[in-house]
């Protein structure tokens, strides 16, 4: 089975050692996004191959690799790494764990890709893919990386919201917040209400990313608590309405003026 390791390069060279210059050391990389503090580009990392029980699968993801003139970046890109490893990792013990027959001759597949924005201060990445591990339907992926991006660290949910938002009163207004502004990604529907959320334990299972405008986006895995036909459920609440429940800190992040964004300088070699 192959390593998922996608490169042993040093993640910031990437990105090139100054933010007006692109380099293109192998594995050939491309600017994804640029402001005037930082920049990110890509890499592919990419595996076809047969598990162990004899499963066709292949594997095309998107690593996403930050610049910025702070040594705190090299232990980001690692982190990010290591949470595509992974993935990537629990996707092949899976191939590995099934054998051909049982998958039908259906080849495996896992996909990813990253969407990054500047939200004032925070550097934003949604990935979102599919994953097929057999059965009928593909799997949706969807996780929110949130960056602050003077300390180059990721916040946690418990960095987003208050504590008092995990209590049985903060948690049952978040919950009324949220119900009814629930959405199906794909256009279905995805109605409950706080009730449902509070007893299914939701917050376990939320995925949460700042949005510009100063919105806080609320995504639930597929299926969960919904009709099949919802997919991912997602619901998108404004800052103002959640105080008391979302960290100032994270607001004042999210809500920063900033440089604005400038468009990724073309890619060169």
């Amino acid at each position: 089975m192959p390593s998922p390791s996608p490169t042993g390069d040093k993640p910031s060279a990437w990105c090139a050692a100054a933010p007006n210059v692109v380099t293109v050391p192998p594995p050939k990389v491309e600017l994804l996004f640029s402001t005037a503090k930082w920049r990110t580009c890509t890499t592919k990392v990419t595996r076809k191959g047969t598990g162990k029980g004899g499963v066709q699968y292949s594997v095309d993801t998107t690593l996403p690799v930050f610049w910025s003139a702070n040594p705190a970046v090299d232990a980001l890109n690692s982190e990010i790494r290591i949470r595509i490893d992974d993935t990537v990792k629990d996707f092949l013990a899976a191939t590995d764990e099934t054998t051909s027959d049982m998958a039908q001759s259906t080849a495996f597949t896992l996909s990813e890709l990253p969407r990054i924005n500047q939200v004032g201060r925070l550097a934003v990445i949604q990935f979102t893919g599919q994953e097929y591990v057999g059965g009928s339907h593909d799997g949706v992926l969807d996780d929110w990386i949130n960056i602050d991006t003077g300390t180059w660290k990721i916040l946690d949910k418990d960095q987003i919201l208050l504590p008092v938002a995990r209590q049985t009163a903060g948690a049952t207004r978040l919950a009324r917040l949220i119900a009814p502004k629930i959405r199906g990604m794909n256009g279905g529907s995805c109605t409950t209400d706080a009730e449902t959320l509070l007893t299914d334990g939701y917050q376990k299972h939320m995925e949460m990313g700042l949005q510009f405008g100063g919105e806080l986006v609320v995504d639930f895995p597929p299926y969960f608590l919904f009709a099949y036909s919802c997919g991912i459920g997602s619901a998108t609440l404004d800052l103002r309405d959640l105080s008391g429940l979302i960290n100032p800190d994270t607001t004042a992040l999210a809500t920063a003026t900033v440089a604005p964004e400038v468009a990724p300088s073309p890619f060169t070699g």
